[in-house]
């Protein structure tokens, strides 16, 4: 369908819905997209798109896709606040973390400061440690990628590497989780040329467990900026155990994309489908392989059907997921449906279960 929107205002799409831009221009989270540019709103996502001259859009809308006008910019002002806070920042490269809970918008932020910080010229990367909603590489994984070009959401940019840590939340394997932080944030220092690092965090900021995990992730970067988005008072527990360092609140947006449990499943599993895409049943030798969280594996054989494994190359880049379909230990011979079609080096087991459907079920 048509639809003419006035310069000033928004126009917030739900996806899954696909926007061409058939006159005029917009600015999705920093990034300026002109005529005949055109956009894919994913299943379970939202976009506004802030008119900056008068424009004239198609756009097609999926089953229960959604549109609405809004009449000035989304974007709240304390966003370019934190952005001007990030810029400040002296040292390089700069480490960002950015803080808050599930569907307060942290994705959409640092997807507003990337963007900014390629249109003012400077490198950065996205760290992104959300393993429940990971918008860079398949759930379950630590993943990062180096931008150069502005993007409309943070998966749009690729995935440089990721870390498979196998649980969907990081309180469920702290230990090894900061490890993935730490080992694909020495990759970015090592590989990249970053002026910034955007560390983008999951959404457990509440309990004893979760505040702790955060400030050891404070003290494990020490970022040179902690941006929290919070709609009330509930980051006061957590900063209040990060003092030394700079911060900056900012509060989310009104019109921040909330979802309830049902729907944060539903965009996993068509994370898991995505990148599980073509798969084909593969057999590998175990012997000739290193495995990762063995102990893992249910030592009843037949039982290990349907759990996520990561596989990595011999120089440990990730590769891609898969779902272990029989594990036959006489033979030594490990059946995993995958998408990746290489001989991997590394296969690591996961904690999480898979049905053929792709839903979750419990290990």
């Amino acid at each position: 369908m048509g639809k003419i929107v006035e310069a000033g205002k928004t126009l917030i799409v739900n996806g899954p819905s696909s926007v061409r831009i058939v006159s005029g221009k917009v600015e999705v989270f920093g990034n300026v997209i002109k005529e005949n540019q055109q956009i894919i709103v994913r299943e379970g996502k939202r976009q506004p798109f802030h008119v900056l001259e008068s424009t004239e859009f198609h756009v097609s809308l999926g089953a229960n896709a959604t549109m609405q006008e809004e009449e000035t910019n989304t974007i709240p002002s304390s966003w370019d606040e934190a952005f001007q806070a990030v810029v400040a920042i002296q040292n390089k490269p700069a480490v960002v973390m950015v803080v808050g809970k599930a569907d307060s918008g942290k994705s959409s932020l640092c997807t507003y400061i990337v963007n900014n910080l390629i249109n003012w010229k400077t490198r950065a990367a996205v760290l992104d440690s959300d393993m429940e909603q990971s918008d860079i590489g398949p759930p379950c994984t630590i993943a990062y990628n180096y931008v150069t070009k502005r993007v409309t959401e943070l998966c749009d940019a690729g995935m440089s590497n990721a870390f498979f840590v196998g649980v969907t939340s990081p309180i469920q394997a702290v230990s090894r989780s900061i490890e993935g932080l730490t080992v694909m944030y020495k990759e970015i220092m090592q590989r990249h040329d970053a002026d910034y690092v955007i560390i983008n965090t999951d959404g457990a900021i509440e309990g004893e467990d979760a505040i702790n995990y955060k400030l050891q992730l404070v003290n494990q970067f020490k970022p040179d900026l902690v941006i929290g988005i919070q709609n009330q008072e509930e980051l006061v527990p957590l900063f209040s155990g990060i003092n030394a360092l700079p911060t900056c609140c900012i509060k989310s947006s009104p019109n921040a994309n909330v979802r309830n449990a049902e729907k944060r499943t539903r965009l996993r599993e068509l994370n898991y489908a995505k990148h599980l895409k073509d798969a084909k049943i593969r057999s590998f030798f175990a012997s000739y392989m290193e495995i990762q969280e063995k102990n893992v594996l249910p030592k009843e054989a037949g039982k290990e059907k349907g759990i996520l494994v990561g596989l990595k190359n011999s120089k440990k880049h990730f590769l891609g997921i898969g779902i272990m379909l029989e594990y036959n230990r006489a033979r030594q011979i490990m059946k995993v449906l995958t998408s990746v079609s290489v001989k991997p080096a590394s296969i690591i087991i996961g904690r999480i279960r898979l049905d053929p459907e792709l839903r979750e079920i419990p290990l």
